[in-house]
């Protein structure tokens, strides 16, 4: 009996966490350390427009835009290089901002949040991503960019007008 309710713990936490990844806005994916998907959580259906299935097929140049595919690989490079230094903290995280295609061919601004998962003597065994769209956020950024240099341009104006009239 005491086995019967470690089982059945273990299937309701299981099934909590089933219910929290399958019902998330971002998305969460494992990667192995070739950068293959080993999982992907199934909100890559509203990040990207895929199923779960055809999101796994991806490599990381047909997810990624040329430009943040260099950033990835760079940052790769580098975390390698800080885990065999063994100086390097390992509960660190790295956040980057990145553009994605979705399944249409459009591209979308995300955030990534990346770390590794460990085995137990401290190896790195593949690494957790957390992805989330910004794409709102960059607009507003940007729109927000622009305002202010308008704004500028149009006190450089008014201070002009304010030279001419007075000369």
């Amino acid at each position: 009996t005491e086995r019967k309710r470690m089982e059945e713990a273990l299937r309701e936490s299981e099934e909590k966490y089933r219910l929290i990844a399958e019902n998330m806005v971002d998305v969460i994916a494992i990667l192995d350390m070739n950068l293959r998907y080993m999982y992907i959580s199934p909100s890559i259906m509203r990040l990207r427009g895929l199923t779960v299935e055809e999101a796994m097929k991806e490599t990381l140049d047909q997810v990624l835009t040329p430009e943040s595919l260099k950033i990835v690989t760079s940052a790769f490079e580098e975390e390698l290089k800080m885990e065999a230094s063994e100086t390097a903290n390992p509960d660190r995280i790295r956040i980057m901002e990145l553009d994605e295609y979705r399944k249409d061919g459009s591209i979308i601004c995300v955030e990534a949040s990346l770390s590794y998962l460990r085995d137990k003597g401290n190896k790195p065994i593949g690494i957790l991503a957390i992805t989330r769209d910004i794409s709102d956020r960059r607009r507003a950024e940007e729109e927000k960019r622009s305002l202010k240099e308008r704004l500028q341009r149009s006190e450089k104006m008014e201070t002009l007008g304010q030279l001419a009239g007075g000369v």
